[in-house]
């Protein structure tokens, strides 16, 4: 018995090392041939776009394949996309393991001529506020937008997704994935030079390597400032520790989050928006660099590529937080806050929740229509939270619920 045990221990050792070798040297597998691959490679197409804007960019670089026995696996793209045409183009991906199993996806691609804002919605996302208007459609895009996934503004542990990881990817630069396009300058800078520990930023971060000079930091900047309806105090909300320090909801929610410079960012402070070369309010001048202007008691102007950004950004957040259980606040558009507020303190000083000026809001969604950078935007933070912009996917439900520039609807908010 001892002697068929060794024999068995001495060929099991012995078939084990010739499985080794012929697989690490001579590059053979015999398993295969005693128990031969019949399954296909699998191809992970998710990432292609099946629309893309005319001249725009058809990336295939997120395409991957696994096998179940090949460590490796390389994907084959046949055929190309020509954006340079309006129609529909089909290209083919395939892998093949050595065993030779194949697998293969042919998709279709339409070429779009301009921005189609609906190119990314999901079938029947917005299909019960059809025909809906004033605020039976604002009550309606409420409900299918709530109950968002909601993150902490920075994760305590690093390691789980938090504000700072979803501005990296919202605020990506499409032309170089390392860096952020900063909102109020549209410089590209940097992912890690965010605004944490100064004493943990890389050098290349400051002016100079002796990080005795002067450095640049992007953070994150609330497009509705989180003063106007105190929604950063966690009294009666979710706040937690493990959150990092601070209310979810409004505070947290990334479709009005944008990497900003630290700088610029200070300067907004929590101004309202307006413009500041109307003739109204536009005392008190002051040009703060790539297009951004201070002016009157406390309003603050944007550069033209983000005008309309901005005003539907604030249109979200003013449909998104209704007062309703879990969103602690109400949210209000208004073309003048003195009517809520005494004017001694309903500038700077408020905590009201409301935003000015609905009026220029209005015209710059108007003059700055939406882009595909605003689109790409709508849809990574979709992917994260699970709920979209309405209204960078359907532009037109903003007229149909505030109104237009000459004559704004106002709704008042229900929390004090």
């Amino acid at each position: 018995m001892k002697n068929i045990k060794s024999i068995v221990a001495l060929l099991v050792i012995i078939l084990g090392g010739a499985f080794y070798v012929s697989e690490t040297y001579l590059d053979l597998d015999l398993i295969g041939y005693i128990i031969p691959d019949t399954e296909e490679p699998v191809l992970d197409i998710s990432s292609i776009r099946t629309k893309v804007t005319l001249d725009g960019v058809f990336d295939t670089s997120k395409v991957t394949c696994e096998d179940n026995k090949d460590d490796s696996c390389e994907v084959e793209i046949i055929g190309s996309i020509d954006t340079s045409t309006v129609g529909s183009q089909t290209i083919t991906f395939q892998a093949t393991d050595k065993a030779g199993n194949l697998s293969k996806e042919t998709m279709t691609i339409e070429i779009i001529e301009g921005i189609n804002t609906t190119m990314y919605v999901p079938v029947g996302y917005y299909d019960s506020a059809s025909s809906l208007i004033g605020e039976a459609l604002k009550d309606t895009l409420n409900d299918i937008i709530t109950g968002h996934t909601e993150f902490p503004y920075t994760d305590k542990d690093l390691d789980d997704m938090d504000v700072w990881k979803m501005l990296r990817a919202g605020d990506e630069d499409p032309d170089n994935d390392e860096n952020i396009i900063l909102f109020y300058s549209e410089f590209s800078w940097h992912k890690e030079c965010q605004d944490t520990n100064t004493d943990l930023l890389p050098d290349y971060c400051f002016e100079n390597n002796d990080r005795e000079e002067d450095y640049t930091e992007w953070n994150r900047e609330h497009i509705w400032s989180k003063s106007h309806g105190d929604f950063e105090d966690e009294d009666g909300y979710a706040f937690e520790d493990s959150f990092g320090g601070y209310a979810l909801g409004a505070h947290t929610d990334a479709h009005h989050l944008v990497a900003a410079e630290r700088t610029m960012n200070s300067i907004k402070n929590n101004r309202f928006f307006d413009d500041c070369h109307d003739g109204i309010n536009d005392d008190n001048l002051v040009d703060r660099g790539f297009g951004n202007y201070t002016c009157g008691a406390w309003y603050f102007e944007p550069r033209d590529d983000m005008k309309g950004d901005v005003a539907r950004m604030l249109f979200y957040m003013a449909t998104r937080y209704e007062g309703e259980d879990g969103d602690y606040v109400d949210l209000e558009l208004t073309t003048d806050l003195y009517l809520y507020e005494d004017s001694e303190i309903a500038i700077k000083n408020s905590k009201l929740p409301y935003y000015e000026n609905l009026e220029v809001l209005l015209r710059w969604h108007l003059e700055d229509p939406v882009d595909a950078w605003e689109l790409e935007r709508n849809e990574t933070i979709y992917q994260f939270q699970g709920n979209r912009n309405p209204f960078i996917d359907h532009p037109e439900y903003v007229e149909l619920i505030w109104g237009t520039p000459k004559n704004p609807n106002e709704y008042v908010s229900t929390t004090e």
